[in-house]
């Protein structure tokens, strides 16, 4: 009954326990989408196993949620100023922070893009 009536799959499962992983030893933020029926299963991965908190927001579906996965107080004012469509350096620069990546790693998606 993976995926079924509110129990996560492996495969969210393995997401849940990366993001987290990546919390644990320094990155500021994880973000991800996630259905409502999962979310009591992923709040009790994250905060019990884990010990970080979560942000959570409505998608534009309705059975979809952003969850965020953070360790620090602060985060959660950081994540509803941020820019939802990126457009300038700054809000890239702001974003590229939240989840950790290097000064490098920015100036090259900015200025060196795919």
């Amino acid at each position: 009954m993976n995926g079924v009536d509110g129990v996560i799959n492996d495969y969210l499962r393995s997401q849940i326990d990366n993001y987290c992983y990546m919390v644990q030893r320094g990155k500021p933020a994880a973000l991800i989408a996630i259905q409502e029926r999962y979310l009591k299963e992923a709040m009790d991965i994250v905060k019990q196993q884990y010990g970080l908190k979560i942000y959570k927001e409505k998608l534009t579906n309705d059975d979809w949620l952003s969850l965020w996965i953070y360790k620090n107080d602060y985060i959660p004012e950081i994540i509803k100023k941020v820019p939802r469509k990126p457009e300038s350096i700054f809000d890239h620069w702001v974003l590229g922070k939240l989840f950790g990546y290097s000064e490098e790693a920015i100036q090259d998606f900015l200025f060196n893009p795919l």
